[in-house]
């Protein structure tokens, strides 16, 4: 066993894709499968099950599997660290970022602060234009946005993709829409909507509106809390980023299903850090990639 082997066994756990984890470790599909075949033979069992539907750990591998994500995270850590020790990382660094990734952020900030108690942080919670805005007028060091597909090159910024998804209808658990994978428009048309305020939700809905009528909002707002409280009593349904599920914490994300829209075609989204290339700091790189580490092994990605 190899340390290849260990991140292809972990990456492709958390994504339960044998694609999908090739992209996001930048290598062929055919090496992460050769790899992984090679540690199944060497190990004397198979630790995942392929079909069509996905890679998924099989019985007797999902303790392995437990095991050697816990010795991936550690080997991480240790590169992180040797990576930046000789580095002081001190003063304020100021965040901004949509509401999902607020849980992740408190996660990575108070394991830095245990680590350089000479940094101190400052984070605001933003739709993503807003974010960006703040960027380019040193208001904000580095922001997690969501950027379309036409958006992705700012000028003057550098922009840092984490993951790449799309927006969704979400629905409670309790709806009788749960049950569907996907939803007709005039269905969309007879919800109740309530809605973050996030410029790439109000263009979803307006380009839904121009494609098929308009939908019934029952409210707007900038608390992310007033939205899943309406979710979870079954007030109302939701547009959101996938990205954002997969962000929610067990008991929430348990409880809403994500649904497509049947005919309407819209840009993938990615999402990611984004900071000034004026402005660089060292401090920079160390927290998106504490970031980074953090949401692989604890964050969103483990369903």
């Amino acid at each position: 066993m190899n340390i290849d082997q260990l991140s292809y066994v972990v990456e492709v756990a958390r994504v339960n894709s044998l694609a999908e984890a090739a992209g996001n470790l930048h290598i062929t599909q055919s090496a992460v499968s050769q790899a992984i075949t090679s540690l199944e033979h060497e190990l004397g069992l198979k630790l995942f099950k392929r079909s069509r539907l996905g890679t998924f750990p099989t019985a007797e591998g999902q303790s392995l599997i437990k095991k050697m994500t816990e010795a991936a995270k550690m080997i991480q850590e240790i590169r992180l660290e040797a990576e930046h020790r000789t580095q002081v990382m001190n003063g304020e660094l100021r965040l901004a970022t949509m509401p999902a990734e607020m849980a992740a952020l408190v996660k990575v900030i108070s394991l830095l602060r245990s680590e350089h108690p000479g940094l101190q942080f400052e984070i605001s919670e933003k739709g993503s234009k807003e974010i960006i805005n703040d960027i380019r007028h040193d208001l904000a060091d580095l922001g997690f946005v969501g950027l379309p597909e036409s958006m992705l090159h700012q000028e003057g910024l550098t922009f840092d993709a984490v993951y790449t998804g799309k927006l969704m209808i979400a629905v409670p658990r309790i709806s009788p829409l749960a049950a569907r994978k996907s939803l007709t428009p005039e269905e969309v048309r007879g919800q109740w909507f309530a809605l973050y305020k996030d410029d790439y939700v109000d263009a979803y809905i307006k380009e839904f509106t121009r494609q098929f009528g308009p939908v019934r909002v029952l409210f707007k707002t900038n608390n992310g809390g007033a939205v899943q409280s309406a979710l979870q009593e079954g007030l109302a349904v939701t547009v959101g980023h996938d990205y954002s599920f997969y962000s929610l914490g067990g008991p929430l994300r348990d409880n809403l299903v994500m649904l497509d829209v049947e005919g309407f075609v819209q840009e993938r989204v990615h999402f990611g850090w984004i900071w000034s290339e004026s402005r660089k700091r060292p401090a920079y790189r160390y927290f998106i990639d504490r970031f980074k580490h953090e949401s692989r092994f604890g964050g969103w990605g483990n369903q």
